[in-house]
């Protein structure tokens, strides 16, 4: 599954109040009471920040140009003011993704006496020097001004020559703005006089940012990530509010499946946490160049909301989310946003999968479920070597020197290793990693082929259990323990081999035993033989196992040894879904084949193509398309139907017309 992308257009989340940041952002400043100060900073991406090389600055000095940005030089970066600070964060202390952390001011006893909890970090308990040995942490007993005061957040790494900015917020006036143009190392910030500043607040109230950076300039900036941090409009993203109102927190957002396919369902869970009421919590998705959508979540209980499960999506894409919270006072908040890319799910572990792959798959240990087409003790009795085929309609040999108990029809679950000889696809010591869960289970996807399909491509049927049609033309009996029964259509012809070890006609020592099949499987006999693709010496031929597999082939009712031709005497519109009736018969031991002509000649399609050893009359009915499958226009046809005898070579042949009518 492909990473998360954190980046998502703005336009797509107009409520959202962290959208696209990609760096620490400070979203709560309590001012006043003294012992009561505190900084919230928030974590908008979804990777933890070690704060290691972070630092906290009030301590500005316009007067004699005492500047936080002048630390890598050592001087000059502090005010050494008491009452002022620039600390760098203690070593190690982090940030989780989607995560807040609060910093007091005062101390940590001073914070708990306040709001009866204890803050994350304490800037006196915590907090180092700038730069170890020189003070730059004030002895007051708290620092936040009331009146006027610039609060910067920065990031220094102890070696390069300029510091970073990452959030900064100034209040009052703009007596102690900074801007950094014209200084070597840094590029121009935002004029001090076009910057914004939030008005102070009373006791009992606090600075809260309400959205993310808004209008600020995010490219050519002397920023952590590239942003003008001076140019946030702070009327727009900051607000003065209760301290006793918060915003609901959002956090826990997760999707079940963790890796979701274009087919899966998916459920979305957060947790919402207030001090107050949460009114309303909904998820926002968008996918596709879809619009946005928003789907209730419900309250699953300890904080958790749910939605319902969304999807299937049906295809690869990714689906964008977050998560919007409101409570009863109205302050509302949304998360960062996320995307998951929906992939292609993992193809099914089917034996054509397999088969198909198997370059991939060779020599690995696999599970697999399928029907036993072929069971243990058949083939061969010294060792296993049966078949099994699954819904793809592909076999594999089972092979184990132990001597199993598989049974025809046995629905098994089977643990072995893949391996390929001369040819042959196998799953291999398996015997003591197999279980029957069902019997008497149907073979699944059984096809009929041609036998010129068989010829033509054996690989693609070698272990596939299947039906073909046609007469039997040679047979050779007690050859190397079994016998060989050639098969032939119009396509071709093939060897299907029946062991003596099946029983089906000779027992293991020679000796017919199944006069019934002797009797059908006689030269010049139509038979339908179901069997397991297999080869011999390169060649394809048909493994039987059982006597039910073979019977005569009835292609339709006897016939009168006749070439005739006969089609229902009015005209159809195929465009309405009409079809016309035609019957056929033809002589014992012919190709058959019947085709569609127009007027002028020219081939239209086959509807039948095929030897047969006995006389048959047919009927069925033609829809009016072509060979490609396309409706002909309306007019006059020919059915052609011509019989040539194999023996002797003579030709018969009858024509009758057809007329295609028009569509009113």
């Amino acid at each position: 599954m492909k990473k998360r992308i954190l980046t998502l257009l703005l336009f797509l989340l107009p409520l959202i109040v962290f959208a696209e940041l990609d760096h620490l952002i400070i979203t709560e400043v309590v001012l006043q009471p003294g012992y009561g100060e505190y900084i919230e900073i928030y974590n908008p991406t979804e990777a933890e920040i070690d704060l290691t090389n972070y630092y906290l600055t009030d301590a500005t000095d316009t007067a004699n140009a005492k500047f936080y940005y002048n630390l890598p030089g050592g001087t000059n970066y502090h005010s050494g003011t008491g009452s002022d600070f620039t600390a760098r964060f203690p070593q190690g202390s982090k940030i989780p993704a989607g995560a807040s952390i609060i910093i007091s001011m005062a101390t940590a006893i001073n914070y708990n006496s306040q709001y009866d909890s204890n803050p994350d970090l304490s800037i006196k308990d915590d907090f180092l020097n700038a730069i170890d040995g020189i003070l730059s942490i004030g002895g007051a007993p708290y620092y936040l001004d009331n009146v006027s005061e610039t609060l910067v957040l920065f990031y220094w790494d102890g070696v390069s020559s300029a510091v970073k900015d990452v959030d900064y917020l100034i209040w009052g006036d703009r007596q102690h703005a900074i801007d950094k143009s014209g200084v070597a190392g840094y590029f121009a910030d935002t004029p001090i006089k076009q910057q914004e500043f939030m008005p102070v607040h009373i006791d009992g109230e606090k600075l809260q940012r309400i959205s993310d950076e808004g209008d600020e300039v995010q490219t050519g900036g002397n920023g952590i990530t590239g942003h003008d941090e001076t140019s946030e409009k702070f009327s727009q993203t900051w607000q003065i509010v209760s301290v006793g109102n918060r915003k609901p927190e959002i956090g826990s957002i997760s999707i079940t499946p963790k890796n979701p396919t274009s087919e899966d369902k998916i459920r979305f869970t957060a947790r919402v946490t207030d001090d107050g009421q949460v009114t309303v919590v909904n998820l926002i998705w968008y996918f596709n160049e879809d619009d946005k959508h928003t789907e209730p979540m419900t309250d699953a209980g300890n904080d958790y909301y749910t939605t319902t499960e969304l999807g299937s999506f049906e295809i690869v894409d990714t689906l964008f989310y977050y998560v919007y919270a409101e409570d009863e006072t109205g302050l509302n908040d949304s998360s960062m946003p996320y995307s998951v890319v929906l992939e292609e799910p993992e193809p099914e572990l089917t034996i054509a999968y397999i088969r198909d792959n198997w370059d991939e798959f060779d020599g690995q240990t696999v599970t697999l479920q399928g029907v036993v087409t072929i069971g243990s003790n058949i083939l061969r009795t010294d060792h296993t070597s049966a078949y099994f085929q699954d819904a793809s309609g592909r076999g594999l040999n089972l092979y184990d020197s132990n001597i199993t108990n598989l049974v025809k029809g046995d629905s098994i679950e089977v643990t072995g290793e893949l391996d390929e000889y001369n040819g042959v696809y196998e799953l291999k010591d398996f015997a003591s990693s197999y279980t029957v869960l069902a019997s008497n289970v149907p073979i699944p996807n059984v096809v009929t082929i041609s036998v010129g399909a068989l010829v033509e491509d054996p690989a693609a049927y070698e272990g596939s259990y299947f039906q073909i049609n046609g007469t039997v033309t040679d047979r050779a009996d007690n050859v190397g323990g079994g016998s060989n029964i050639t098969i032939e259509d119009v396509t071709g012809r093939v060897t299907v081999r029946i062991w003596n070890s099946t029983g089906v006609l000779f027992d293991e020592i020679g000796r017919l035993v199944n006069e019934d099949m002797d009797s059908l499987l006689q030269i010049g006999n139509m038979v339908s033989v179901k069997g397991v693709g297999s080869l011999y010496k390169d060649s394809p031929q048909v493994l039987l196992g059982y006597a039910e597999d073979v019977e005569y082939y009835i292609p339709g009712e006897p016939g009168n040894e006749k070439t005739k031709l006969s089609v229902a005497p009015y005209p159809f519109v195929p465009q309405l879904g009409e079809v016309i009736k035609y019957s056929y018969e033809y002589p014992s031991n012919c190709r058959v084949i019947l085709r569609v002509y127009d007027m002028s000649g020219r081939f239209i399609t086959a509807l039948e193509d095929g030897y047969y050893a006995l006389s048959w009359h047919k009927e069925n009915v033609w829809d009016g398309r072509n060979e490609l499958n396309e409706l002909v226009a309306p007019g006059n046809y020919l059915f052609h139907l011509q019989t040539t005898n194999r023996t002797n070579g003579k030709t018969r042949a009858d024509i009758v017309p057809v007329v295609v009518g028009v569509k009113f």
